[in-house]
């Protein structure tokens, strides 16, 4: 244990000594969150999306809700029979239609109000992302509006837990796990410099324990994961405007930290295959640029084709990344909590073990 700190501390000053790996563990993603923030930040707010509105009723009620929904800015709202409006969702030109059922104003009457009829097309992530979370926030106004005593006025849907989200929403939280993974594949290079020079060589021949070296460099690259994550968060909200959940801030901690050592596992396990740190970052690369563009960290999954999907599925930064904008941002869940953390651990043990199995003193 006496070892540990001193080992720890020596981590430390090789790191802030080695530019390339400060700009690639900080300088690169605050570069991306600069760019991204000034670029999307607050740069759709004037969007609007087309709605389809169907009222099969005539009472003062649908009425009222027609005119909650026409007041929101986010909305284009058309109103037309159900038959078009639906083909026109079919055809592309609706994200949503929604259809206010006969007999809507008088089952509010007698307290047992019809739910609404809100059709999409759940391959569309911009519609569960953005419009269903403004319908949902457009019925509670229309709740204040017809009634003071309980809600009235639901839908048929009970999928989403997210707030209106912005193209900024979707791609901060990615960005942070595409840090967390650089950190984690990358921090590896570490261990692969000391074996290159030699100094595991000498170490093994010395009393220190083969934990405390590890554990030394792993506690180190967790502690620069943290601050990476709180650095971006924080950056995050100022530049590009995301509305952060501040009450899952501790979970996004936890779940940085469980990415962080499943990558830092990965990193180990390429690293017993490369003999030179020149060597290492090509190994890392081909593992990592995939990852980049394939796992949905910057582009939704929904958008990507069939036959690439169990590709995207085998990736770890796919279930980082959506636990990420899950807890960050309330994204809507492309996977739950539990598969999300699941995968993760599953990565660190078995890669880790397979990097210990693996592991080299030269």
């Amino acid at each position: 244990m006496n070892a540990f700190l001193p080992l720890f501390r020596t981590n430390y000053r090789d790191f802030v000594r080695d530019r390339t790996a400060l700009f690639w563990t900080l300088a690169f993603p605050v570069l991306f969150i600069g760019i991204f923030g000034i670029v999307l930040g607050r740069g759709d707010d004037g969007a609007s999306y087309e709605v389809g509105l169907v009222v099969e009723d005539g009472s003062p009620a649908a009425i009222a809700l027609g005119d909650v929904l026409d007041g929101f800015e986010a909305l284009e709202v058309t109103r037309g029979e159900r038959d078009i409006e639906i083909a026109a969702l079919a055809d592309g030109d609706r994200r949503a239609v929604v259809v206010v059922p006969q007999g809507f104003g008088a089952s509010i009457a007698s307290e047992t109000p019809l739910p609404l009829q809100v059709h999409f097309d759940p391959s569309q992530q911009t519609t569960q992302q953005v419009v269903i979370p403004v319908l949902l926030r457009a019925f509670e106004v229309a709740d204040r509006a017809l009634t003071q005593t309980r809600p009235v006025v639901t839908a048929e849907f009970q999928t989403l837990q997210s707030e209106r989200l912005q193209v900024i929403d979707f791609i901060m939280p990615g960005l942070i796990a595409m840090s967390v993974m650089n950190g984690g594949v990358f921090g590896a290079i570490a261990m692969v410099s000391l074996r290159e020079r030699r100094v595991l060589r000498r170490l093994s021949a010395t009393p220190l324990p083969a934990w405390a070296l590890v554990g030394a460099d792993v506690t180190f690259r967790m502690v620069v994961v943290l601050l990476q994550t709180v650095l971006l968060v924080i950056l995050a909200v100022l530049i590009g405007g995301v509305s952060v959940k501040v009450e899952n801030l501790p979970a996004l901690a936890g779940v940085a930290v469980l990415g962080g050592l499943a990558f830092v596992a990965i990193g180990f396990f390429l690293g017993a295959f490369a003999k030179t740190e020149q060597g290492f970052f090509p190994i890392a690369q081909v593992v990592t640029f995939p990852m980049l563009f394939l796992s949905g960290i910057f582009f939704p999954l929904d958008s990507m084709p069939d036959w690439i999907r169990p590709v995207v599925s085998a990736m770890p930064l796919t279930y980082l990344g959506d636990a990420m904008r899950q807890l960050m941002v309330g994204g809507a869940p492309v996977h739950s909590m539990a598969l999300n953390l699941g995968v993760l651990a599953a990565f660190l043990v078995v890669f880790f073990g397979l990097a210990v199995r693996l592991f080299k003193y030269e």
